[in-house]
């Protein structure tokens, strides 16, 4: 059961990084689309570390 918590964790937790990624690239137009990739990247590492 606790197995099953973390993984709805983490898919919420991804679900807000990819929305976040994808606010910021339409709110910002002077942004490539390298620098969106290597901050969703930075963030997913970062999602991921803990397992």
């Amino acid at each position: 059961m606790e197995k099953n918590v973390e993984n709805i964790s983490m898919k919420a937790d991804f679900s807000e990084i990819v929305k976040k990624t994808y606010d910021r690239a339409m709110r910002e137009n002077e942004i490539s689309l390298a620098q969106l990739i290597e901050e969703l990247k930075a963030d997913l590492k970062h999602l991921m570390s803990p397992y």
